[in-house]
């Protein structure tokens, strides 16, 4: 395990730096302030072939409504967390990312890379959003479906690739507003030999909201808020035909549930270390990774009159850790310009917990987890196929990856005796998966069809970890089965110029089938005794997680951008529109789910979008996004809402070095349906939020 913020950055002696170098630095002569410099070529052989549908670049990054990369990401409607809820104040367990709205999961399915190095949870597979401040990213490219190579048990719904941003002018960015919401981040870099130093850091403070609706809160209920802190250092160092880079990384937080009694915490390290080579023969690079989690959750069960509370779970810690890699090669001089691909991941993590409350204390002891091994080979062949005027062609992607879930075990003692009340070692299980796609592409790749087969295996903390919020219960299942999805795209783009500007459309037409997916199926209701929870009072749900058959979902992604004509800022316009219909066959297992929408799949979600440099100065930007009715539960019986949220932002640079913003969002105060428990309590955002902030370079 690695400890934060106890870091160290990794080191490498620096070489001479090559005639084709990569990285340069410049240090100014004032002994007050210094630039670094990146002209580096592309940081890695690319990932993956497949283009991106959407891509957000450091202007669009730093003129998000709101601070985080979740909710940056809201330009692009049907991707998101598992609930309405932001990263800031929801519980880790939720905060998992889908691309597809075609059934959304707590611990995601989409994979988040930075440079390389997955950020999905080891344990949960869920993201700490924390660790990925806009402002510390160059790019982020959102691609949806099958996204080749690499990492592709993780993959499911499609990949959201981050490009953190290395060198440069020194930055810091302070920002206060509503909740009591405050927050600084910085970043900066120095010469160091031939290589540079890169550090980014953070820290927030949020006083939060009280998520319960006005009208059903009790004396139990109190504001979510949440304190967070992060550290990052990048060394990069030129190497003979080629590059070293390190990196080193913690991060803490503490949030509160909304609920008298209900806390929880997480903290993690990483280091990485890469390798880029690069000559006549081609480019190839190598990443080596630790990752080291632990995480504690304190949940209390609620009275009916939301009076009072009992506790009803306290999960002091859940360590974790991973150790991974990755190699790409990707020789020149071959005809189909091949990119292999070689990934693995080795993770290890149990939870351990107290429950079943009893007068004054926990009773009971649990301990859960296992470890999971993930191997993949990919093949990466973009242009496997071209004509001779480079219009028409052929991509692939071909995968087969080994999946392992080993040492699983349930161990439950009584707390006073150390009697041993349930213990359970499910078997080992294995195996391999054949996943790929490909595309056929015409117009030089402006209308694309792909067909393609992906697959994720269930996580540890879905495999074993069992959770309670409120008066709702889930039960972990360790004969889960790997997830996966067989589907088609087709992609059309064109940009044309008119009515004074550029204009940029895409239109995607999908159609997916995902089998045996992980779903938290209703199994029993309160009040009563049921198994291995024990007594439920009313209003309260056990749940399990279950292969519940299929689903399959047919859907619309479109979007169209404008941008006026002329030097300088100009006008734009942004259009974007999700529509799926997903539906479930529940099969013979669970027939009563046959022809239910996915819990949490809402039917349609948008986003407008509005830019408009004013001639004094200052720039503002107006969005209105919105999303259809979700249903919080799989038997479709608790309706969170539709809504419309409108958000605005002006900004002023009086000098290059000085940059002024004021933010709103939801500044109509529209009833934002967060969650509802099975006593009807529900969860919702309401309240406009106002931030003002100003980011120095020097």
């Amino acid at each position: 395990m690695f400890s934060w913020p106890s870091l160290l950055l990794l080191a490498s002696p620096a070489a001479a730096l090559p005639p084709d170098t990569i990285v340069s630095a410049r240090a100014s002569q004032s002994e007050t302030s210094s630039e670094v410099i990146l002209v580096r070529a592309e940081r890695l052989p690319p990932d993956r072939s497949m283009p991106a549908q959407i891509s957000l670049g450091q202007a669009a990054l730093g003129s998000s409504f709101g601070l985080r990369l979740d909710e940056a990401l809201r330009v692009a409607p049907g991707a998101g967390l598992f609930r309405r809820t932001s990263s800031g104040p929801a519980n880790a367990t939720i905060q998992g990312l889908s691309l597809r709205p075609i059934a959304p999961n707590g611990a995601g399915r989409a994979l988040v890379s930075l440079d390389g190095v997955p950020q999905n949870d080891p344990f949960g597979s869920w993201v700490f959003w924390v660790r990925h401040d806009p402002f510390f990213l160059e790019r982020v490219d959102v691609r949806r479906g099958a996204s080749g190579a690499g990492f592709g048990p993780l993959a499911l719904t499609g990949t959201l690739d981050l490009v953190e941003a290395r060198g440069g002018p020194a930055q810091i960015r302070l920002s206060a507003g509503g909740q009591g919401g405050k927050q600084v981040v910085a970043r900066g870099a120095v010469a160091a030999g031939s290589g540079t130093i890169t550090a980014l850091a953070s820290y927030e403070t949020n006083d939060g909201l009280i998520p319960v609706r006005r009208n059903q809160r009790g004396l139990v209920d109190l504001s979510a808020d949440f304190a967070t802190s992060t550290l990052t250092l990048v060394s990069e160092i030129p190497a003979p035909n080629g590059s070293w880079s390190f990196r080193a990384s913690g991060f803490e937080e503490e949030k509160g549930a909304g609920t008298l009694g209900g806390r929880s915490a997480a903290r993690g390290a990483d280091i990485s270390g890469a390798r880029k080579w690069a000559g006549d023969w081609g480019q190839s690079r190598l990443i080596l990774f630790a990752q080291s989690r632990d995480f504690s959750n304190q949940t209390v069960s609620v009275a009916a009159d939301r009076g009072s509370v009992t506790p009803a779970l306290d999960q002091f810690e859940t360590p974790v850790s991973a150790l991974g890699g990755s190699l790409i090669f990707a020789p020149d001089g071959v005809r189909w310009s091949p990119r292999w691909s070689l990934d693995w991941r080795q993770s290890e993590g149990e939870t351990r917990e107290l429950f079943r409350f009893i007068g004054t204390g926990f009773t009971r002891t649990r301990v859960a987890g296992g470890q999971q091994a993930l191997l993949g080979l990919g093949l990466d062949l973009p242009r496997a196929l071209l004509s001779a005027d480079e219009q028409l062609g052929l991509d692939a992607t071909l995968r087969v990856d080994h999946w392992a879930h080993n040492r699983a075990k349930r161990l439950e003692a009584d707390r006073a005796t150390g009697a041993v009340t349930l213990s359970e070692a499910p078997s080992d299980k294995e195996g391999y998966v054949a996943t790929g796609r490909v595309s056929l592409f015409a117009m030089g790749g402006q209308a694309r069809i792909s067909l393609f087969r992906t697959f994720r295996p269930p996580s540890l903390n879905e495999l074993h970890r069992p959770f309670r919020v409120g008066n709702d219960v889930t039960e972990a299942n360790a004969n889960l089965v790997p997830e996966v999805l067989e589907g088609l795209d087709v992609d059309l783009k064109a940009n044309w110029q008119g009515l004074g500007g550029d204009w940029a459309g895409s239109l995607t037409f999908y159609a997916n089938k995902l089998k045996d997916p992980i779903t938290n199926v209703t199994i029993g209701v309160g009040p009563g005794v049921l198994p291995r929870v024990g007594f439920l009072p009313a209003g309260g749900t056990l749940r399990q997680r279950l292969n519940a058959g299929e689903v399959q979902a047919k859907g619309l992604e479109a979007g169209l951008t404008w941008v006026a004509a002329g030097s300088g800022t100009q006008p734009e316009v942004e259009i974007r529109l999700s529509l799926v219909d997903a539906e479930v066959d529940g099969g013979r297992l669970l027939p009563a789910l046959t022809g239910l929408r996915p819990a949490q799949s809402a039917p349609w979600a948008s986003y407008l979008g509005f830019t408009l440099p004013l001639q004094a100065g200052p720039k503002l930007k107006v969005a209105l996004r919105g999303e259809g009715t979700r249903f919080e539960d799989d038997l479709n019986s608790r309706k969170l809402k539709a809504y419309q949220a409108l958000d605005l932002r002006a900004s002023w640079s009086p000098k290059l070095d000085l940059d002024f913003y004021i933010a709103g969002e939801n500044v109509t105060g529209a009833r934002i349906a967060t969650a509802i428990s099975g006593a009807g309590i529900q969860s919702e955002t309401a309240t406009p939020l106002w931030r003002v902030g100003v980011t120095i370079t020097r």
